[in-house]
């Protein structure tokens, strides 16, 4: 099918029940390591759905740039393994050079299932969304197709993501990573986060920018392999990413709130110290409450102070952007 059919059925047929006229170019973007097993297959059938698919082949040691190249992908290499996180800005960064009014991304190992890029892509298309995720956990069948063990790592990383949600509120399936975003998103979005965190990030990310987000159900497929990560690294790789972005985001949160709790937890320690020295006949000092209390009371007053010039820090770098 021509890639203006492609794009035009889109927006009126492949079932999206759009508004009648063709809206330009649909990119695929597709981040791979070692995915030479399934990369030929997602994306011959993604074409099917959309006017370009780019590989964003992330330091792959096999054939995968090979085969996606002959399966008529652009193919965006990385000279060295970057991470999920950076394959996907290299996503974002293809999608605004390339004029692109929706950018898909889904996985190359077979775990998402192309033909669901329409589904995913309707709310962006109809204008309701400017990011569509497809959520493993909309329906009760969709649901139980998740092994339990990885059920309760995306639903605790999920938590921990909505925490930082504010506006937009909570969502189902925040560790997905078949989604679909509008122009306006594309232009917006910039993750920094290398690792597995870029889910998370680019959601807090689009919750600052008041971006709309919309979710949508797809069933995952775990006969497959895979992330090339175990689930507990992945997870950690997760909670360690949100911690960073915390960090940099909310400095004055991040390392104030616990100066402040030890500099309280300080002053309490010496106040019950005094009392007990002049309360002893023999004025004896408890030794070991005391340097407590001193290190309660120097810890916090260190925290107090990184959480003031990491933030002055940051708001001057963000000044000079």
């Amino acid at each position: 099918m021509p890639a203006s059919r492609r794009a035009r059925s889109l927006a009126t047929g492949g079932g999206l029940g759009g508004r009648g006229e063709s809206i330009g170019e649909i990119l695929a973007a597709i981040p791979a390591f070692n995915e030479g097993k399934t990369i030929g297959s997602v994306v011959l059938e993604a074409r099917q759905h959309v006017d370009e698919v780019a590989v964003i082949d992330d330091g792959s040691t096999d054939n995968t740039a090979w085969i996606a190249e002959r399966a008529g992908a652009t193919v965006i290499r990385h000279s060295v393994n970057r991470g999920y996180g950076a394959a996907i800005r290299s996503c974002f960064d293809y999608a605004r050079i390339n004029g692109t009014k929706v950018l898909i991304i889904l996985d190359g190992d077979g775990q998402h299932n192309p033909d669901a890029i329409p589904q995913v892509a309707r709310p962006v298309i109809q204008g309701h969304a400017d990011i569509a995720i497809g959520s493993r956990f909309l329906s009760y069948q969709d649901k139980r197709a998740v092994p339990m063990y990885r059920r309760f790592g995306i639903r605790a990383l999920t938590y921990l993501t909505n925490l930082g949600m504010g506006r937009l509120g909570r969502v189902e399936d925040a560790q997905s990573g078949f989604r679909a975003y509008s122009r306006r998103a594309v232009d917006v979005l910039d993750p920094l986060e290398a690792g597995m965190g870029a889910s998370a990030e680019i959601l807090w990310d689009a919750n600052k920018a008041g971006l709309s987000v919309k979710e949508v159900p797809i069933r995952a497929n775990y006969s497959v392999d895979g992330s090339s990560e175990g689930p507990v690294r992945h997870a950690m790789g997760v909670v360690v990413s949100m911690l960073r972005y915390v960090e940099t985001e909310h400095a004055l949160a991040a390392f104030g709130l616990p100066g402040l709790l030890l500099t309280l937890l300080g002053l309490a320690l010496g106040l019950d110290v005094m009392n007990r020295y002049y309360a002893s006949p023999t004025n004896s000092l408890a030794i070991g409450d005391a340097l407590l209390t001193i290190l309660a009371l120097v810890g916090g007053m260190m925290f107090m102070f990184t959480s003031l010039i990491l933030h002055a820090v940051i708001n001057a770098n963000r000044r000079t952007l």
